[in-house]
């Protein structure tokens, strides 16, 4: 069962919320254990020059049940990005995480993450040390070849967005998969997991390494911006696995703490500049912030993972809660 004390200190109330578990295992919870909190979403935190509707809508949730959502609509790419893939092998671009067998990790996109992928039989650079890059919006690639992936950005898209206005926990953890979505920035900018694979022969870009700007995002294929990090710690990333050919200039880095989105189970996602203690498995923690004065779960982006995202979420997510046009 679940416990709910509520007590004032210094002006603020503070609510405390005590689990006890039949299980032993503490990642886990039972259908009886769902709890709602409050609205947490308010039009305001948006940034309003990439939101284009804001309206509640009803929604039916992954768990079967049914619910309301906030449906937000926003503009594409109302960031700005890059760079990404190097012209030749002597030219530094973004960044790329390889998994392939030779000098693999996260990395910057140049000469040694280009020269691993050739020892691995990744034919991606030609005879004049030029890189072989798809932007998928040339034409057909030549498929006895490897490409860094750069896709070309479409402006006119609208990203559509259902998330719940009651969060609700979960009886289990959602943990993330590749690419799968996980939340919206406050720009209006999904935030989704880890990027493809480059070594795994069944996924669909195998051979080819998709390119991430020094901030963590890049365009779809489709051409709407994205992240795999949260870019307001990336610096302290960038930092923690001894990158240093380039960093993140084109988003500021948080110097306190700072909301910058919410998962799409409907919980706040925050930037800290100094990473806490307390997290649990999700990466999160409750706790007040400047936005929530009585106290809110909320996920923290890691100052050092790479990527950094949330590893699961822990409430329920909406249906169809991501599209685009």
């Amino acid at each position: 069962m679940k416990i709910k004390l509520a007590y004032k200190e210094f002006g603020f109330v503070i609510l405390l919320l005590i689990s006890f578990a039949c299980s032993s295992d503490d990642n886990d919870t039972s259908e009886d254990d769902e709890v709602t909190t409050d609205e947490l979403i308010a039009e305001s935190y948006f940034n309003a020059t990439s939101l284009v509707s804001y309206e509640k809508v009803d929604c039916t949730m992954e768990n079967g049940s049914s619910g309301e959502c906030y449906k937000l609509v926003f503009t594409s790419n109302p960031v700005e990005n890059g760079p990404y893939c190097p012209e030749t092998i002597n030219d530094v671009g973004g960044l790329g995480i390889y998994d392939g067998t030779t000098n693999p990790g996260f990395q910057v996109m140049k000469a040694d993450l280009f020269n691993a992928m050739e020892a691995d039989g990744y034919d991606i650079i030609d005879d004049n040390g030029n890189i072989y890059t798809d932007d998928f919006a040339s034409g057909p690639v030549n498929q006895d070849f490897s490409y860094c992936l750069e896709a070309a950005p479409n402006n006119n898209l609208l990203l559509t967005f259902l998330i719940p206005t009651n969060p609700v926990f979960a009886s289990s953890n959602n943990t993330i998969s590749t690419v799968e979505l996980i939340g919206v920035s406050v720009d209006g900018v999904p935030i989704n997991g880890d990027p493809p694979s480059v070594a795994n022969p069944g996924n669909e870009v195998a051979g080819n390494i998709p390119s991430l700007d020094p901030c963590g995002g890049h365009h779809d294929p489709a051409g709407y911006y994205h992240w795999h990090f949260v870019a307001e710690t990336m610096n302290q990333v960038l930092e923690a696995n001894d990158i240093t050919d380039v960093s993140c200039t084109l988003v500021n880095q948080v110097e306190d703490t700072k909301l910058i989105g919410f998962a799409k189970d409907g919980f706040p996602i925050y930037a800290y500049a100094i990473e806490p203690s307390d997290l649990d498995e999700c990466g999160g923690r409750t706790a007040i912030t400047t936005d929530f004065s009585e106290g809110v779960y909320h996920y923290v982006a890691s100052n050092t993972d790479a990527p950094n995202v949330p590893k699961c979420l822990k409430g329920v997510a909406a249906n169809s809660n991501f599209s685009f046009q």
